[in-house]
């Protein structure tokens, strides 16, 4: 990374600052040295932001060489590495999911010291933010001692979230009274701390930029398809989030790929991603297609297909049943397609797939191969698709993602 110039002294700072913690949380134990050559910045400039980290009590020297860095160095003299304090804070991230509210309370490198599950929160917001409240200091009452070295607390939301005004903007059909609602004030409020508020697929994003380096090969842009309930696709350029003007960038799940559709469709815009290639839209085609005369192996474990889910679906696809293994297929050539339109934009070379969904290869690999036949690629473009998996977690454990970067990494 080359060395930021300007004219504006403060941002130049600020651009540097940040610059050098994302570099010690990537790549820490680290020298000065080694900072400076991968920044390209000078080392006085290195020295003068690691001392003012040293004093903020974020950043230690290492007195014991690892392994690893003895190996490196060989005879010379022997550097001193700098490594962040994993126990300078804690950070609590809290996931309102639909199937259930996650916590995940984790250390500043996104070790996990404390996890749980409580109910699904109400649709009505009033109710939802007494719930909240009740968990809130419950987890107070149980964790006391990491409750008082809290950073920050990041919520995590499905649906269209502008993180920078602390709202949920659309949630669907679902959740209506949480709409535009100060969630983040008022929690923040409520405990005095920080509060940060994410798109639950965003936070995904979030914590795969900082706590899964091994995916990313020092990959600095990405893109995150995650196919559930609903669908959408977040993507980091050069290691920043993008959001858009409304905080509704990557919603692919409302792109339309079949114009005009005429089949009726009452979760989603007909022909679009959603209407196509989600859960909701796969089961709605298995029971459809059972509807109109076709055998599935599903009947013999429920009889009523109003019962099916997901994991149905995905067992009798590993047992080869030809009706659902079709209707995957072809949602699988769908999101393919999507993403074909998402990489002839932005170009990254990575692209990772996320959902129960994927827990079957075989759904993996025909996103990879719709994408690649219908993708423009220039012939050398290394491009990787790799399934994803994360813990049921993942919501919450983004969540403090969220707050480590807004907080820590670009504070």
């Amino acid at each position: 990374m080359a060395a930021t110039t300007g004219t504006n002294n403060g941002i130049i700072k600020q651009q540097n600052l940040e610059a050098v913690k994302l570099m010690l949380y990537r790549h820490a134990p680290i020298s000065r040295a080694e900072i400076a050559a991968q920044l390209g910045l000078t080392p006085a400039t290195i020295t003068n932001i690691t001392a003012d980290l040293i004093a903020q009590g974020t950043v230690e020297e290492l007195k014991d060489e690892t392994p690893a860095a003895t190996a490196a160095r060989g005879t010379g003299r022997k550097p001193i590495l700098l490594d962040l304090r994993a126990d300078w804070h804690t950070v609590l991230g809290v996931s309102l999911g639909r199937d259930a509210t996650r916590f995940s309370l984790c250390d500043m490198r996104g070790g996990v010291l404390a996890q749980g599950t409580f109910e699904v929160m109400s649709d009505d917001y009033g109710v939802m933010l007494h719930q909240l409240q009740g968990i809130l200091s419950l987890i107070h009452q149980q964790y006391a001692a990491l409750w008082d070295k809290l950073l920050a607390i990041g919520l995590s939301i499905p649906g269209i979230v502008n993180c920078h005004t602390g709202r949920v903007k659309n949630h669907g059909s679902e959740r209506l009274s949480w709409r535009n609602q100060p969630l983040a004030d008022e929690i923040s409020r409520f405990t005095g701390l920080p509060v940060r508020i994410e798109n639950n697929v965003r936070a995904r994003s979030c914590a795969i930029g900082l706590f899964y380096p091994e995916l990313l090969e020092k990959e600095t842009s990405f893109a995150l398809c995650h196919v559930s309930f609903g669908i959408a696709c977040p993507f980091v350029l050069s290691n920043r989030m993008f959001r858009g003007e409304d905080a509704a960038a990557g919603e692919i799940g409302k792109m339309v790929l079949v114009p005009k559709d005429p089949t009726p469709c009452d979760f989603a815009r007909p022909g679009s991603l959603e209407a196509l290639a989600s859960v909701q839209a796969m089961l709605r085609q298995c029971r459809q297609a059972f509807a109109n005369g076709e055998t599935t192996l599903l009947t013999e474990w429920k009889k009523d297909p109003q019962d099916w889910r997901l994991p149905d679906l995905l067992q009798a696809q590993r047992q080869n049943d030809p009706l659902v293994c079709r209707v995957l297929e072809d949602a699988m050539f769908y999101v393919g397609i999507a993403l074909a339109n998402i990489v002839d934009i932005i170009n990254p070379h990575l692209v990772l797939l996320n959902g129960e969904v994927f827990t079957n290869p075989q759904n993996a690999q025909a996103v990879e191969r719709s994408l690649l036949a219908h993708a423009f690629l220039p012939d050398d473009d290394p491009l990787r698709v790799v399934p994803v998996d994360m813990s049921e977690y993942a919501g919450s454990i983004g969540a403090v993602a969220c707050c480590i970067e807004k907080y820590f990494l670009r504070g």
